[in-house]
């Protein structure tokens, strides 16, 4: 890593192995600051791997990983501490050095839990729960927000919900933000990028940047989910 804190996510050569099987190898990726970039891939292709590696869960056994730093993490399932109230559960991802108190009052009322400080997470549904994970991340104020498949547990409509905050909040903080989904109409209506990844290695990069932006969105939506289907094995 290098002393000064990088602007972008750089990955170069990474190589990630667990004993005999090789899951990444000479993988390489850039993310610009306040880029969106969502990876899909099969079950065991090496996304979750990847995602930890970037926030410092996992260590990479050869190459170069940098990035920016503050980072958060936001993952499938809430992960609150159940003996602190919701409000407390969001302080607790911000810097200990600092007052949290008004920054996770903040985050609270940007996913819409203003309300919800003194209550025990085992009130929560489950789309709340999530929505005070994502709090609890943007209490870091991140250069780097990483999800790892956030919505995946939700219910269909609490996922509609979820997907559109948080495409809302990134696009409000601007942070480089990685998801990693198996949903390919969720990667292309959230992701500036959307990269797909097999043995290891990113194969695809696609740049999603207009679809479902612009006047001619439903046959570039249609052709490029088509696209991504085939890649990820399955055909029409």
């Amino acid at each position: 890593m290098s002393a000064t804190p990088p602007d972008r996510v750089t990955v170069r050569g990474l190589r990630r192995a667990f004993g005999d099987r090789v899951v990444i190898e000479d993988l390489d990726l850039d993310v610009e600051p306040g880029e969106f970039v969502c990876l899909l891939g099969a079950s065991g292709c090496g996304k979750t791997t990847l995602l930890r590696a970037l926030a410092g869960i996992d260590h990479a056994d050869a190459g170069l990983v940098e990035v920016p730093t503050p980072s958060a993490v936001v993952f499938q399932e809430p992960r609150l501490l159940p003996w602190k109230t919701v409000g407390d559960n969001v302080r607790f991802g911000a810097d200990a050095r600092t007052d949290a108190r008004e920054p996770a009052v903040t985050a609270l009322d940007e996913v819409g839990l203003a309300d919800h400080a003194s209550a025990w997470p085992m009130t929560l549904s489950g789309g709340q729960a999530q929505r005070v994970a994502l709090a609890r991340a943007l209490v870091r104020e991140p250069r780097l927000l990483l999800l790892d498949e956030p919505f995946a547990a939700l219910d269909a409509l609490t996922r509609i919900r979820m997907r559109e905050l948080v495409g809302q909040l990134v696009r409000r903080h601007r942070p480089a933000t990685v998801l990693v989904t198996h949903d390919v109409e969720e990667a292309i209506l959230l992701g500036d990028r959307v990269l797909v990844m097999a043995g290891g290695r990113i194969v695809r990069d696609i740049d999603a940047s207009t679809i479902g932006r612009g006047p001619e969105t439903a046959a570039d939506l249609d052709r490029l989910r088509r696209e991504l289907l085939a890649e990820l094995g399955v055909a029409l």
